[in-house]
C-alpha cells in the first residue's frame, strides 16, 4: 500500500514500482549498482552480477558467505565475505583467488590496482570490537602492508591520493588517512562522537555520529540527538537515518516507526526504510513525503543517477528507474478504486515475467 499526504493508493507496493525483481534465495547483504552492472550478494554468500539496463543476469558464483562489501578496479570485482578476501572476474564471474584475513572481513576499495580491506575481532565476554586490520593487497592478491589499530572502521573511502580515509569507533573516534608513504595518520573530526557510518560522493566525506550528529571533515551539519544508523551523500544533497526513526534531509525531516535501517539518495529525491520489530516501511521523500509498507526487512540501497536498488531479508533485488516509478504512481492514481485487483495481478505477472 502507498500513503501520502493525499491519503492511501491500494495495490501500490515496492514490487509495483520496480522495473524489475530479482532473487538471492538468502538475505540480501550487499547491493551495487557499478556502471552497467547490478552486483548484489547475500547471507549465504552468493554473488550475482546482472546488466542493469535489461536485468539479464551475467553470472553468479558461490563463496562462503556473508558478504560484506565489494569493490571494481579494472576488470576485477574485490569482495569481503566471511573472513577472506575474493577476487572475481567482473567479465566470467570466475573466482581468480582468495586470501584468508584475520577476524571478520568487513570492508574492500580497490584502485589503481590496490585493494584495501579491513577486518575485525569481536569478543564475546565484552560484546565490543577489541581490535581491526587494515589489509593492502596487490591485484594479484600479494599482502604488500597491514597495520593493527584498536579501533573497528565503519567507513571506507578514498582520499583522492591513492590511499584511503577509515571512520572510527571507539575508542580513538575521528578518522584515520592510510597512505602509501606515511602509513596511518589519525585525524579528528569536528564532532569527538565514535563514527557508525559514512558517505562521500565526488567532492565531499560526511560522517554519521552516535551522538546523532552529522560531519564532514571541517563542519559539524547536523544535531541530532539519535545515533546515525545510515548515511548517503547524492550530487545534489544529503539523508541521514537515525535509531529513533527520525529522518533528516537538507531542507527537511520526517520519522517513521522504529530504526531507520538504510537511506538512499536519488537525484534529489531521498529514500529511507524503518524496522519497528514487526512493520517495514520505505518513505520517498519528494516534494511530499510518500510511504510504501513493505513484507520483508530493508537493509540495503544503493543508487546511480535516476536509479535506485533495494535489497530485503528475503533475499529479493528491486531495480527501481525514476521515470518508471513515476509512470506506474499516475496510472495507479487513474484506476478506478474497483480495479485494484486487477492491478495487483498485473504486478504478479511483472515480477513472474521478470524472474
Amino acid at each position: 500500500m502507498w500513503q501520502s499526504s493525499s491519503g492511501f493508493v491500494t495495490g501500490l507496493s515496492l514490487e509495483a514500482i520496480s522495473s524489475y525483481v530479482r532473487d538471492l534465495s538468502s538475505s540480501c547483504s550487499v547491493v551495487r549498482l557499478i556502471g552497467d552492472s547490478l552486483f548484489a550478494g547475500s547471507h549465504d554468500g552468493l554473488l550475482v552480477s546482472w546488466d542493469s539496463s535489461s536485468g539479464i543476469e551475467n553470472w553468479r558464483v558461490s563463496i562462503t558467505g556473508p558478504i560484506s562489501d565489494f569493490s571494481l578496479d579494472s576488470d576485477i570485482i574485490y569482495v569481503t565475505a566471511s573472513d577472506s578476501l575474493h577476487a572475481v572476474d567482473q567479465e566470467e564471474g570466475s573466482l581468480l583467488w582468495s586470501k584468508q584475513l584475520e577476524g571478520a572481513s568487513d570492508y574492500v576499495l580497490a584502485g589503481d590496482g590496490i585493494v584495501w580491506a579491513t577486518s575485525s575481532v569481536y569478543e564475546l565476554e565484552v560484546a565490543d570490537f577489541i581490535e581491526a586490520t587494515i589489509w593492502k593487497f596487490d591485484r594479484s592478491g600479494n599482502e604488500l602492508e597491514r597495520w593493527v589499530i584498536a579501533e573497528r572502521p565503519w567507513h571506507i573511502a578514498s582520499d583522492g591520493s591513492g590511499g584511503i580515509i577509515l571512520g572510527l569507533g571507539r575508542p580513538r573516534c575521528g578518522y584515520v588517512r592510510v597512505s602509501h608513504k606515511l602509513g596511518l595518520e589519525y585525524m579528528q573530526l569536528p564532532s569527538n562522537s565514535p563514527v557508525t557510518c559514512g558517505s562521500v560522493n565526488d567532492t565531499e566525506q560526511m560522517f554519521g555520529h552516535a551522538d546523532g550528529s552529522v560531519s564532514t571533515f571541517e563542519d559539524s551539519i547536523l544535531e541530532e540527538g539519535s545515533l546515525v544508523t545510515s548515511i548517503a551523500l547524492g550530487p545534489y544533497g544529503w539523508i541521514s537515518g537515525h535509531e529513533d526513526g527520525s529522518i533528516s534531509m537538507k531542507t527537511k525531516s520526517e520519522t517513521l516507526a522504529g530504526s531507520i535501517d538504510s537511506v538512499e539518495i536519488v537525484e534529489t529525491i531521498g529514500w529511507a526504510s524503518s524496522f519497528d520489530g514487526m512493520n517495514v516501511q520505505i518513505m520517498i521523500l519528494g516534494e511530499e513525503a510518500n510511504t510504501i509498507f513493505h513484507d520483508s526487512r530493508l537493509r540495503q540501497m544503493d543508487s546511480s543517477s535516476n536509479r535506485i536498488v533495494l535489497g530485503d531479508d528475503e533475499g529479493r533485488v528491486y531495480f527501481v528507474e525514476s521515470e518508471v516509478m513515476q509512470r506506474r504512481i499516475n496510472s495507479q492514481l487513474e484506476e478506478p478504486e474497483n480495479d485494484s485487483k486487477n492491478s495487483d495481478l498485473r504486478a504478479r505477472l511483472r515480477m513472474l515475467r521478470n524472474r
